[in-house]
This record gives structure tokens, C-alpha cells and sequence, in this order.
């Protein structure tokens, strides 16, 4: 992958050079830059810089590791344009992301999202996250592409993101939620689009695939995550699906192990789908995901369980890695 480079004197350089180790991948360095000098120039929030240059890179992390290895430098800063957004609503106030679930789905109402022109987007508001939507939106037009299901997927993971900060979801909803606020739609969406995908029709054997690649991302992010997760307490631990089963059945162990062993079940669905365009592309998804946690295991999660990721599956070696 290639990318614009960074002057050692660009203060966008400055403000990454601690997180050198982490962006030590080739091009990393260049999409951190790219997307921290999107977010500084577009900042609304008393946050800080320097708080927009460790979502940069994390949003670069999980970008280069969860996607084809084909990629080019456009396409990884596309979509990371969306894992931007992701860490945005998920890391931000959840009065953001309810606001912003509610003027997508207005803009949508009234018909908005199938013209483009001046002022196209105003109708998301002022927030971070809607000025990150706008970008990328942006992005999807200025290459021909369609919008309007990418957006409506936005809506549904940024109101159940909001829902989440609220406490548990009712018995029998917790999946579902999770569901969504993983944000895997959106971002299979964002992959779909540009790799000029069909969506899987009823019957086809690609059908199961996008929710199987939803299931699994989440059970790796909550396997993984657990441990931070319990510490942070509230409203955090609540959506961890893992830590449900265990408060409900008051075993943690075995929710762990049931929790290895949907994940490598799936795993088995995927990697049987790996010859078809939809099956390789989910499966690098799915096995990049896996790696940028491990990845990010510093700076995002600290304490990550190695002898549980070592027994997650993955696609591409339709086994361990």
C-alpha cells in the first residue's frame, strides 16, 4: 500500500510519534495521517489532538488488518473514514449518536439521500460524528456509489449504541443489540460497495455469510475484551455478551468456552465459503479483526487473554494462526 508521506516537522507527525510501534506496518504511518489531519481540521470538541490522534490510530489498525490484501491507499482510507466514525459514536457521548440516528433516518424521510448537491448532509447536524458522515458520504458519491443503505445501517448502530449506554436491553434482546452496536453491517456495506458486490439474494449460498461475519466479530470483540470490560463496570460490561452468559449462568468459564466454540463453528461456515468474492472477502474481515486486537493490545486492550486468542480460529488457515 501506498500513501502521501509526512514531513517530520508536520505536527500531525508529531502528534502520532508515540504510537511509532504501532503504525510500524508499511503505510500505516500515511492513513493515521490522512484521517487525524481530516479529524484536527474538522474538530468541534474540548477533547484534545491528542485524543484524535490515538483514534486515528486505531481506526488505522483495524482498517489495515480487516481488509483485503489487495486494498489500495483510496480504498483503506475510505473505509477507514467509517471506523473513524465507528470509534466516534462508540467512544463518544450517547446523545451523539442518538441525535445522529435520528437525523439520518429525517434526511431519509424526506428523500433527501437520492439527490446530491450544495448543502447535501446539513440535515445530520454539527457533531463530530455527523461531520465524520458527511465525509464519508462524500466519499461513496464522489465515486457513483449509493448511500442510502450505507446510512441506514449508520442510524441502526448509532441508536443501539445509544440504547446501550442506558443498561442491559431486555431479556432475550442482548444478541441483537450486540448486533448492532459492533458495527460489522456498516462496515461489510462499506466493503460491498466498493468491491461492487451484489447483495447475497434469498436462498443463495452467500446468504448466511454477513450475519455469520457479524456474530463473529462481536464474539471477538468480547472474548477479548472481557477482562477491560469488567473493570470499566456499568453500562461498558453490559453489552459484552460474554460477560451476559456468565452473570446469567454464573459461570465464567464456561461462557468462555461456549463463546470459543460458536466462534470456531462460524469460522468453519466462512472458510468453506472462501472460493466465492463474498466468502474472501468476510473472511479477511473476520481474521484481521482478530489480529488488530492483538495489534492493539497495548493501547486498547490491556491484559488481552492470549490463551483464549490462541484458540480462536480463523479463515484463511480454515484453523489456527
Amino acid at each position: 500500500m501506498t500513501g502521501p508521506g509526512v514531513g517530520a516537522s508536520d505536527p500531525v507527525a508529531a502528534l502520532l510519534a508515540p504510537f511509532r510501534e504501532v503504525l510500524a506496518a508499511p503505510g500505516a504511518a500515511a492513513l493515521a495521517a490522512a484521517l487525524l489531519a481530516e479529524a484536527v481540521a474538522d474538530c468541534g470538541c474540548d477533547r484534545g489532538a491528542s485524543w484524535h490522534a490515538r483514534q486515528a490510530v486505531l481506526s488505522t489498525v483495524f482498517e489495515l488488518h480487516a481488509s483485503p490484501a489487495d486494498a489500495d491507499f483510496a480504498e483503506h482510507l475510505t473505509v477507514g473514514r467509517f471506523i473513524t466514525l465507528f470509534f466516534l459514536v462508540d467512544d463518544g457521548p450517547p446523545e451523539e449518536a442518538r441525535a445522529l440516528a435520528r437525523a439520518v433516518l429525517a434526511v431519509a424521510d424526506a428523500g433527501a439521500d437520492a439527490g446530491y448537491g450544495a448543502g447535501y448532509g446539513a440535515g445530520y447536524g454539527d457533531s463530530e460524528p455527523a461531520r465524520q458522515l458527511r465525509v464519508l458520504v462524500d466519499d461513496y458519491r464522489g465515486r457513483g456509489l449509493p448511500t442510502d443503505r450505507l446510512t441506514a445501517l449508520i442510524a441502526e448502530f448509532c441508536a443501539a449504541t445509544a440504547e446501550e449506554s442506558a443498561g442491559p436491553p431486555p431479556p432475550g434482546h442482548s444478541l441483537a443489540r450486540r448486533a448492532e452496536t459492533v458495527g460489522v453491517r456498516p462496515h461489510i456495506e462499506c466493503w460491498r460497495l466498493l468491491r461492487v458486490l451484489p447483495l447475497p439474494a434469498p436462498g443463495s449460498p452467500d446468504r448466511p455469510l454477513p450475519e455469520a461475519t457479524v456474530e463473529l466479530v462481536y464474539l471477538v470483540n468480547d472474548l477479548l475484551s472481557a477482562a477491560v470490560e469488567e473493570r470499566a463496570g456499568g453500562s461498558v460490561a453490559a453489552g459484552n455478551t460474554v460477560l451476559a452468559r456468565a452473570r446469567a449462568t454464573g459461570d465464567r468459564a464456561g461462557a468462555v468456552e461456549a463463546a470459543v466454540a460458536r466462534h470456531n463453528a462460524l469460522v468453519a461456515v466462512l472458510a468453506a465459503a472462501r472460493h466465492r468474492p463474498l466468502g474472501a472477502l468476510l473472511g479477511e474481515l473476520v481474521d484481521g479483526n482478530r489480529t488488530a486486537h492483538r495489534a492493539l493490545t497495548g493501547l486498547r486492550y490491556p491484559g488481552l487473554p492470549l490463551d483464549v486468542f490462541d484458540r480462536l480460529h480463523t479463515v484463511g488457515g480454515a484453523g489456527w494462526r
